[in-house]
């Protein structure tokens, strides 16, 4: 890790805390005369990774700090997220009394943070204690707005600062080409009335530096673009007609939630899992009428309950989206089909989650899954950096999220733009 110190001018300052020439576990501090603000404080995971595991966990907070695999923000108060990844919202339990942690919305983040409360493993210091306060940022009163983008969570804000003295646009994570668009552009818009392009546009925001991703700049695989992705999932639904299908998605990844569904053959849609059925009811008002959903577990009744019986006398008739594991469960515990369907969406890089799909390949090769592992990115490609900085316009850019440091600086350069360059 790499701490980068910018003095943006007029008694402003930019600190990259993390996230600077590395993917995931984000943290700006943005400092002027009257305070500072917190941009993201997520998990490094591609550092947590070297130190834990199965048999390994976090004694706590302390020793996560102590491995410089959380920042330290204890003399901070006012947080920013962009969006509910944990390599961007990170462990709330160590803030300081008094904080104020503007999250992208209330109720998506009261479903998300639900499951982690008095779990017996280390997400428990997810969520916020006591005396931390928890509040929508299109509320708050910093000169901060926040502008929707799409991206792999929602709702996801690239976070606009105006405070007097340079403007700042601190991209969070954002991609240009939306999966749900693609599938279903009235729906997109019920879900994004604004893109981040027309907020410029219609608003005539300048922006003097430019704090953005560029995860992509370093990734090893091409991602599948979104029309590529719905090709491949409609020919798996062909394919496999009489077959059980599982999707497994991030709970809080509504584009792909509703895309899935909305490419869904008249399946009967099942969830499985508490994280997934608590973000369904938040997510149910996106649905729109005649979306049938039921629930495989009667812990709290959300939807109508389907019984592993009823799917396993016609699995063809299911889909069931889940979350990681959730689908080797239900699997191990009953023979539901001996050659169940698994389409595994990944949207992140390897740096911003922690997960292991070791453990898992071994079940499902054991089990007898046929298994697609579709990746569609929620952050942009590197040639749309150039749409993305002739529309911006800053006069500086600052690359984080990130290890090609150099080579987005090397590109901006080329398309007539200029990196701000820390002191040495």
């Amino acid at each position: 890790m790499l701490t980068m110190e910018y003095d943006l001018g007029e008694g402003v300052k930019a600190d990259i805390l993390q996230g600077y020439g590395e993917v995931g576990g984000n943290c700006i501090v943005v400092s002027n005369k009257d305070g500072s603000v917190v941009f993201d404080q997520g998990i490094r995971f591609s550092r947590f990774k070297k130190y834990y595991g199965k048999e390994i966990e976090p004694s706590g907070p302390s020793e996560m700090l102590k491995l410089k695999i959380i920042p330290d923000v204890e003399q901070y108060t006012k947080f920013y997220i962009s969006h509910l990844h944990l390599d961007h919202l990170g462990l709330l339990q160590p803030l300081s009394m008094g904080s104020t942690v503007y999250v992208p919305n209330l109720d998506v983040f009261n479903a998300f943070i639900e499951p982690y409360e008095g779990t017996n493993n280390w997400t428990t210091y997810v969520s916020p204690p006591i005396g931390v306060n928890v509040d929508d940022v299109r509320g708050n009163d910093d000169g901060i707005r926040p502008l929707l983008v799409s991206h792999s969570a929602y709702p996801a804000y690239s976070l606009y600062y105006d405070a007097g003295g340079p403007r700042i646009l601190y991209t969070g994570d954002l991609r240009l080409r939306p999966l749900l668009k693609a599938v279903d552009e009235d729906l997109f818009r019920k879900t994004h009335p604004k893109t981040l392009f027309e907020e410029y546009e219609e608003n005539g925001y300048e922006t003097d530096f430019l704090i953005i991703e560029g995860t992509n700049f370093s990734s090893p695989t091409t991602p599948a673009t979104p029309h590529q992705f719905i090709d491949q999932v409609t020919s798996i639904f062909q394919s496999h007609a009489s077959s059980l299908v599982f999707v497994s998605v991030d709970p809080i990844d509504l584009e792909s939630v509703l895309s899935v569904i909305r490419l869904n053959p008249g399946r009967k849609v099942a969830v499985s899992g508490k994280r997934l059925i608590n973000m369904m009811e938040v997510w149910a008002n996106y649905l729109g009428p005649g979306t049938e959903i039921y629930q495989l577990s009667d812990d709290k009744l959300r939807f109508p309950v389907v019984t592993e019986e009823e799917i396993r006398q016609s699995p063809g008739d299911y889909l069931v989206l889940t979350v990681k594991g959730e689908h080797l469960d239900l699997v191990r515990r009953e023979e539901l089909d001996r050659t169940p369907v698994l389409i595994s969406l990944s949207t992140e890089a390897k740096g911003e989650t922690g997960e292991d799909e070791n453990v898992e390949d071994t079940w499902m090769k054991m089990l007898g899954f046929i298994v697609y592992r579709l990746r569609i990115s929620g952050h942009y490609y590197p040639y749309e950096l150039k749409e993305i900085l002739e529309t911006i316009r800053p006069k500086k850019v600052i690359p984080v999220h990130t290890e090609a440091v150099t080579a987005m600086c090397e590109y901006a350069r080329k398309l007539g733009f200029s990196c701000a360059r820390a002191p040495a």
